[in-house]
């Protein structure tokens, strides 16, 4: 009877943790998956802005990735002469990430990890930018290491997870260096 109780005290708290009762997410299967293929098929690892310019050792890195705007965005950055309002219920606000498996070294064949540093889960907005004449927004996660690099190789395995429980898993491959220019 006892843990009758229990779960009848925690079935409404794990009811409003099932996220695909989110009631924010306004976002259909399609547009999930369309949205999942994009930042899946376009991410790859970078130095940051700031390494490209001191050219130091550094313990920091990011995921890069993009996503095309959708037409209601398109036409927003239009009607507002290249600016469009940012919301807290984008799709890539409710995109949350883990890291399922990687191997990281250094230029000294040194074995790096990731630290938790109390940053968000959820990709990161960045500006917006025009790939092909198509309109993208640019998006992103920024790793800490518990070693500086200056020469990182290795490969993360990540997935990504939308409050329908829509994943999608990545390996990408890792080889970057303190010299390499921050893609656009």
């Amino acid at each position: 009877m006892r843990n009758f109780l229990l779960l009848l005290t925690i079935f409404p708290f794990l009811m409003s943790c099932n996220r695909k009762n989110n009631p924010g997410y306004k976002y259909s299967d399609h547009e999930t998956e369309q949205f999942l293929n994009e930042i899946t098929k376009n991410a790859k690892v970078s130095i940051s802005d700031i390494t490209e310019i001191k050219k130091q050792p550094t313990d920091e890195f990011g995921l890069i990735t993009r996503s095309p705007l959708s037409k209601k965005e398109v036409d927003e950055y239009h009607k507002n002469h290249g600016t469009i309002v940012v919301k807290d219920d984008n799709i890539y606000d409710f995109a949350t990430y883990i890291l399922k498996d990687f191997e990281l070294t250094n230029e000294n064949n040194e074995k790096l990890q990731f630290i938790d540093n109390g940053r968000s889960k959820n990709l990161e907005g960045l500006p917006l930018w025009e790939y092909e004449k198509i309109l993208y927004r640019n998006l992103g996660i920024v790793f800490k290491l518990n070693k500086k690099f200056e020469k990182l190789n290795g490969f993360i395995k990540i997935e990504f997870e939308m409050p329908n429980r829509m994943k999608k898993e990545i390996k990408i491959p890792v080889n970057i260096t303190i010299n390499d220019k921050v893609p656009e």
